[in-house]
């Protein structure tokens, strides 16, 4: 008997070893996603490779005569997300949200109320105010962002001489066994 819960264990972990191992896979392709967006096309579809290769490794694995019948169902179990079903007449929707168009109407009426003048018959003095008021809000703009920088260089700077301690490792002996065979001290 413990003989038989022995090798339902042993095939349950070889699974779940498995699944991790897929997970791993997967969680480092949406990272590398994330973080480096240009990557190349070929590095995807070599990937994909590797997680498929790893899907159907599990999935033989599932199929394994160890396992009891109940566990054939539970392994791999897929996974879909539950509709709102508040969002589907979001979803729907052919026109804009009330709200918006209420937003819309306001607006145009306030310009039949006060029409605003087109650009083609501002005076040069109306042009030359807005030039300046944009260009006033730039180096606004331009100089809160040199603050900003300068503030972040100096605290690079400050703390760029110091002595950091590195933490020691407890894996690095396993490290240097599996890279070299041998164990050192």
């Amino acid at each position: 008997m413990s003989n038989a819960n022995s090798e339902k264990d042993r095939a349950l972990q070889s699974i779940r070893s498995r699944a991790d191992h897929l997970r791993h896979t997967i969680t480092q392709l949406e990272s590398r996603l994330a973080w480096y967006p240009l990557t190349q096309w070929p590095y995807f579809l070599s990937q994909f490779q590797v997680i498929s290769k790893q899907l159907e490794n599990i999935m033989t694995l599932k199929d394994d005569e160890e396992l009891p019948e109940s566990m054939h169902h539970f392994v791999c179990m897929p996974r879909m997300s539950t509709p709102n079903p508040a969002d589907i007449p979001l979803l729907l929707r052919t026109r804009e949200d009330p709200e918006m168009e209420k937003a819309d109407e306001e607006l145009l009426a306030s310009e039949r109320v006060n029409p605003l003048k087109r650009k083609a018959s501002w005076t040069w003095e109306e042009l030359e105010g807005q030039k300046l008021a944009h260009t006033d809000m730039v180096e606004t703009l331009e100089k809160a962002f040199k603050e900003a920088s300068d503030v972040l260089l100096k605290e690079i700077r400050v703390g760029k001489f110091q002595e950091k301690v590195k933490p020691v490792s407890t894996q690095s002996s396993v490290y240097k066994y599996m890279e070299t065979g041998q164990w050192t001290n």
